[in-house]
């Protein structure tokens, strides 16, 4: 049963559920407050009748039975403002009627029924109100009061004198006050529901405005967004934080789907690249089982371009390898490290492995540095020796022989520049933040005569990235292409 009624309550759209627990609390609110106001007001009404039956009777207790029919025409005795309606009797001690004095509006002189009002009884009430319904029972025994009144013990005779009132007009005013208080209650739900039931509905518009481009992305329209709304209102928060998390996503897709586009394209070079090599070591190696390579000369050629294909195989390979490790994100190894001495380094290395370019490392005037001098800064130095080994075989490749290239290192109060200069064709302005794009290429024709494979400045600027720096192509003075590189000293 409960899980019923819950599986029914959550159909139930928020809207509804809403309104209707706002328009019930706004109900029992209602229902109490009306309860306390007429039972205020009872409670007003009782005792503005109890003070005139009480200050009657005292007025009436000393007064001769006999004479205050005669005394109240003359106007001899002034009584309390007693209401329309009233009974007044003397009684003897054993509660037989004396003399009733009746007022009535109705024409039907209703009087309360007395018989049970002995002296006894009366000295019993102690002189407070009570209630006494058709029957002449009072206390708690009363089923229906009809009446209200107060009996006293005589002064001046033995017996008793009652002053009694209807709660007929009492309970009418109640029940009229009740009446209106229902009815101007369901009036005020009536309007409060159809108030909450608009205002909630205006509330929740906007959502629907996100449901509507949820929908809408979710077909495949991406470029959809919420209305901007000004403020600091939950649904301008809520519409700015969807919108930015659009547009995470959309940045997302775009770059997924460039990187997917640079993918396949770098696939077919580098299947284009493989191939070619492949071929060429296959035709060797079926040339020399064929045995048609003969003369060890032929056979010494033979190797010679088999092991310059593997080469060349195996630096793309190489590359690749790389690209997924620095994905990996795994965590830099920094220690404190010379530029200076690490730039030497790979200045040797670059020179050795091509030897018809000169490589130089100087300060940023041109200047080479004394023997002692050290340019210190905390970072990977493994990682810093592959971006200067891969600037420098991309300046090699670029760069005429006998052309001259350069390491100018300098530094400030909180970063330390590394430039890699060269005296080569250079690199067109409109490309120069493209040729870091992973897999790109500036000239398939021009790269493939080189050997580049398009991925070696990609490997550079990740490497500068992770270490919280940043790299540019500018134009070397003179012509070339100059690769600035920006990296904290800590």
């Amino acid at each position: 049963m409960n899980e019923k009624v819950s599986l029914a309550w959550e159909r139930i759209s928020l809207r509804a559920k809403l309104t209707t627990l706002s328009v019930a609390l706004i109900g029992i609110l209602l229902l109490v407050s009306s309860f306390g106001t007429v039972s205020l007001l009872k409670t007003y009404l009782q005792s503005n009748t109890d003070s005139l039956l009480t200050s009657t009777a005292e007025a009436l207790r000393d007064e001769d039975p006999a004479l205050i029919e005669a005394r109240l025409a003359n106007h001899l005795l002034e009584l309390p403002p007693l209401p329309s309606d009233f009974y007044i009797a003397y009684l003897d001690i054993d509660g037989q009627l004396l003399i009733g004095l009746v007022s009535s509006t109705d024409g039907k002189k209703s009087v309360p029924n007395l018989t049970k009002f002995n002296l006894a009884s009366v000295v019993e009430s102690k002189g407070l109100p009570f209630d006494v319904d058709s029957r002449g029972v009072t206390g708690n025994q009363v089923i229906r009061a009809e009446w209200r009144m107060v009996a006293l013990q005589l002064h001046s005779m033995p017996g008793s004198i009652v002053v009694a009132l209807p709660t007929g007009a009492n309970q009418a005013l109640l029940n009229q006050y009740a009446g209106i208080g229902g009815g101007f209650g369901i009036l005020l739900l009536m309007l409060a529901g159809l108030s909450i039931w608009f205002t909630i509905s205006s509330a929740l518009r906007p959502l629907n405005e996100v449901e509507r481009t949820a929908e809408a992305i979710a077909a495949g329209d991406i470029s959809q967004r919420l209305i901007e709304r000004s403020g600091k209102t939950e649904i301008a928060r809520l519409n700015r934080a969807l919108n930015s998390m659009l547009d995470g996503i959309e940045t997302a897709l775009q770059s997924r789907n460039k990187t997917v586009d640079q993918m396949r394209r770098f696939v077919s070079d580098a299947s284009h690249e493989l191939r070619t090599p492949l071929v060429s070591v296959r035709g060797y190696a079926e040339l020399y089982r064929m045995g048609a390579l003969k003369k060890p000369a032929q056979v010494a050629e033979a190797m010679a371009r088999i092991e310059s294909e593997a080469i060349r195989m195996t630096g793309l390979v190489e590359s690749l390898l790389t690209l997924a490790r620095l994905d990996e994100s795994a965590k830099l190894t920094k220690a404190p490290t010379d530029l200076i001495s690490l730039s030497l380094d790979s200045a040797k290395d670059a020179s050795a492995a091509d030897g018809q370019r000169k490589i130089l490392v100087t300060d940023q005037s041109g200047l080479q540095f004394a023997e002692d001098a050290q340019l210190r800064v905390l970072a990977d130095a493994g990682s810093l020796r592959q971006v200067l080994t891969n600037l420098l075989a991309n300046a090699s490749r670029f760069s005429p022989e006998g052309a001259s290239i350069e390491i100018a290192l300098h530094e400030n109060k909180s970063h330390a520049f590394i430039e890699v200069r060269d005296h080569g064709e250079g690199v067109a302005e409109q490309l120069r933040t493209k040729i870091f794009e992973r897999f790109y290429r500036v000239d398939n024709s021009r790269n493939s005569e080189t050997g580049g494979s398009g991925i070696g400045l990609s490997i550079v600027a990740t490497i500068v990235e992770r270490h919280g720096g940043t790299i540019v192509c500018e134009e070397t003075p003179g012509g070339g292409a100059t690769f600035r590189i920006s990296i904290p000293k800590k």
